[in-house]
């Protein structure tokens, strides 16, 4: 296929799909930080260690690993559209299983529950990320796939302040109640975007296109056979990616907790601090987006992740609200290491 803008779906075509890929960027970025919000909740009422305060986190993680493969694979058979569908409808699901989880007080079930919202999430990150490639001309394809993700960013900001509002404020006095009908509500906008999905009219993803015709003509080029760990550079980002995520994910789940031990809060207000951090996010992402345009990557990637370490021993051989907002001021640093 050429390059040429005519073989790229008109603005009025592709106006509607952007905006409901849009809104699921921000929805699955709001539901990433949700267990921010119970994190400290969780660790009071089931006696949690920090080995397993960070299993919230951790599987999620596991899920991004162990569904990823088998998620490509059913992707090519599905096609795009119905693809995001069946992420969404995953992500509700996992969603309402917290429901049972909160009414039991079931540390294991809220964990299958995570599992199988990132299940879906992952479905989601895989399918919408290339199809917001696809929606237009390839020269604009990064200011596309920056909002987006921007968006996200918005989402997991906003989460601290939304449901830590109304599960540890107006459910104070029960909160298990608050994580009810709050995933609730969340998983009913997942099923009603997958739904609105469904009905739609999607242009079609020239991804969907070339995945059938290596199928059917058996990959026969040995190119495509090529394995990704052929490449020295896809070895090293492998290896600086998973140390970067396994450091992220338990910087993340032993956060509010954290906080809480530095001074005397509320899990309410160590919530609300944490919202700072992804404020933060926010930022050095719109503005890392820029700035990688006019410096050299690898360095300001390497500056930004020595800043994270420096942040963290002044946290760590300080206290009080000093060793709390060193934390806080490596969401700007960790922004762009992803």
């Amino acid at each position: 296929m050429t390059n040429s803008s005519e073989n790229y779906p008109k603005t009025k075509d592709i106006l509607l799909p952007l905006i409901i890929l849009n809104l699921l960027f921000f929805m699955w970025g709001f539901i990433w930080n949700l267990a921010n919000v119970l994190v400290a909740l969780f660790k009071e009422t089931f006696e949690l260690n920090n080995f397993e305060t960070s299993l919230i986190t951790s599987v999620s993680f596991l899920a991004f690993f162990i569904i990823s493969y088998p998620a490509k694979i059913v992707i090519q058979r599905l096609k795009t559209q119905n693809s995001i569908v069946l992420g969404a409808a995953l992500t509700g699901l996992g969603l309402l299983i917290f429901v049972p989880a909160a009414r039991m007080l079931s540390f294991p079930l809220f964990l299958i529950g995570m599992f199988v919202i990132f299940s879906g999430v992952t479905f989601l990150q895989i399918v919408c990320n290339p199809y917001i490639r696809a929606l237009g001309p390839p020269s604009r394809a990064a200011s596309r796939i920056n909002l987006s993700q921007g968006l996200g960013a918005i989402g997991a900001f906003f989460t601290a302040y939304v449901a830590g509002w109304f599960i540890l404020k107006q459910f104070a006095d029960d909160p298990f109640s608050g994580i009810v009908w709050f995933y609730i509500i969340i998983a009913m906008i997942f099923f009603g975007l997958g739904v609105v999905v469904k009905l739609s009219k999607m242009p079609a993803n020239p991804t969907d296109s070339n995945s059938e015709q290596n199928i059917s003509s058996g990959e026969t080029n040995r190119e495509k056979h090529k394995s990704a760990w052929g490449f020295r550079h896809f070895r090293i980002g492998f290896i600086v990616l998973l140390l970067y995520m396994g450091a992220e994910a338990i910087l993340y789940q032993l956060m509010t907790p954290y906080f809480m031990e530095q001074t005397t809060i509320t899990k309410a207000a160590a919530v609300d601090i944490s919202g700072i951090m992804f404020l933060g996010l926010m930022v050095g992402r719109l503005f890392g987006a820029g700035i990688l345009l006019k410096v050299n990557p690898g360095r300001l990637v390497g500056w930004f992740a020595l800043s994270t370490a420096v942040l963290i021993l002044i946290s760590m051989l300080s206290s009080g609200y000093v060793a709390i907002y060193s934390i806080v001021l490596t969401g700007f640093f960790i922004s762009i290491l992803f």
